[in-house]
């Protein structure tokens, strides 16, 4: 056996499911879904499995249960939702059910141990979607094509995503999905031919399992991969993935493959650079209760616009993150060359030989402290910064003006804390992860 297979041989005992365990979560899925299919109205045509239970695909140890609904499709977009809710409730009812978000509301539960979701979805003919869960019920049947041992090789390819972070496709990790993950191996073959294929990825490929698509559409897509959906040829399932993500995972593919190892099926381990906490500054703040893909989707867009405000204002900002424990509290954190900038700073006009434009950027300076004709024939101004330290800068925007500096409308509530350097001691244990993210050297990728 190669070092590889010696490897992926030790990796699977972490990712099949044993024998009880799989006896449990399949008691507990018929359970849940009589209990959906006697809560379910005329209006519902059909109740199934979906997900990695029903494809077969999930970990050892870190299975959830997926039941779909079925809506007639003439029922209305509100009914829809409202009756989605309504059966899951109704079919959880002893096990304190609770509301998550996506596209649409759906219902949570933890029964026996296993978190169970039950969503609603329309039941449409293929390609004619009405939600964004319609699609769902033929991944199942597109996926239950797989054999045993690329089930198994899909368990791995997930195990190794988690361990390094870039799995999940919500907003919050804009990693690969479970259904990527399938899709990948169904092209490639197995776990070592989607991270060999991966490794030498080159920026826009397309990765399709039948390159069924159309070449025209696919040059609209702007993402780091395109990844096409064998189900729905005209999606994109490398949209929800970052460019960081891509690119870190090919990184740690290469990685992988010049020393293959059994650290890179457990959490991935940080190396943080304590010196540079003294260039990290971090604002905590309260926000308003809403589901995480909307306060996750809130907080980047927030987060960029905050960042392009500090660089607006002279500050090199080398990296920014966010962080929200999805109830009520959240952190930015931005990683500086520099906390606090010098009083004048020079700006440069054009040389004296573009007549207009060398008048129109002296009747635009405003208020030079001096002015003059350089070595190189342009005009050179010193002038004062209106922001010199990037403490006052953040608070400010967060506090005093948050929709003038692209801040999301209502989302923060109460005062906002800054804290830099030696002051990040005080901060909230969810600040401080924040912070920690900006100094660290994800080991695996620079294995």
């Amino acid at each position: 056996m190669t070092g590889i297979e010696v490897v992926l041989a030790k990796a699977a005992l972490l990712c099949i499911p044993t024998a009880s365990e799989t006896k449990k979560i399949t008691a507990v899925a018929e359970k849940v879904k009589k209990a959906v299919e006697d809560s379910a109205p005329s209006e519902v045509s059909e109740v199934l499995y979906g997900g990695s239970f029903a494809k077969g695909t999930w970990l050892r140890g870190d299975a959830d249960i997926d039941v779909f609904i079925r809506i007639k499709p003439e029922v209305s977009e509100e009914q829809f939702e409202q009756l989605g809710v309504d059966v899951g409730k109704a079919a959880l009812k002893k096990y304190k059910p609770h509301l998550r978000y996506s596209d649409h509301p759906y219902v949570e539960a933890v029964v026996d141990g296993i978190k169970v979701n039950v969503v609603p979805c329309y039941d449409v003919e293929k390609g004619k979607w009405k939600s964004a869960a319609d699609r769902s019920p033929f991944h199942t049947l597109y996926m239950q094509k797989l054999d045993e041992e690329k089930r198994n090789q899909v368990r791995l390819l997930k195990r190794f995503f988690k361990a390094t972070g870039t799995y999940g496709a919500e907003i919050s990790t804009s990693g690969f999905s479970g259904y990527v993950s399938e899709v990948l191996v169904s092209k490639f073959g197995s776990f070592e031919g989607v991270i060999r294929a991966l490794s030498d990825l080159r920026q826009g490929q397309v990765i399709s399992v039948d390159d069924n698509y159309d070449t025209d559409l696919v040059q609209e897509f702007q993402s780091a991969v395109v990844i096409i959906d064998p189900v729905d040829p005209r999606r994109n399932l490398g949209t929800a993935i970052s460019n960081e993500n891509v690119g870190k995972f090919v990184m740690i593919c290469r990685s992988f493959l010049d020393r293959p190892s059994m650290q890179f099926f457990r959490p991935i381990k940080r190396q943080n650079n304590k010196q540079l906490y003294e260039n990290v500054l971090v604002a905590e703040f309260s926000h308003r209760k809403r589901s995480p893909d909307t306060i996750w989707g809130q907080l980047k867009r927030s987060l960029n616009s905050a960042t392009k405000q500090l660089e607006l204002s002279g500050f090199v900002v080398f990296r920014a993150s966010c962080i929200t424990d999805e109830d009520s509290s959240a952190a930015f954190a931005f990683l500086l060359e520099s906390q606090n900038l010098p009083k004048v700073t020079l700006r440069r006009g054009p040389d004296i030989f573009r007549r207009s434009d060398a008048s129109s950027f002296v009747k635009r300076a405003r208020k030079p402290l001096v002015m003059w004709v350089d070595k190189e024939m342009k005009i050179s101004t010193l002038v004062e910064r209106k922001h010199t330290s990037a403490e006052k800068l953040v608070k400010s925007m967060l506090q005093d003006s948050p929709e003038k500096s692209g801040i999301a409308k209502d989302m923060i509530t109460g005062k906002i804390k800054v804290y830099s350097g030696r002051e990040l001691k005080k901060a909230k244990y969810l600040a401080r992860e924040a912070a920690d993210e900006l100094v660290c050297t994800e080991r695996l990728v620079f294995f």
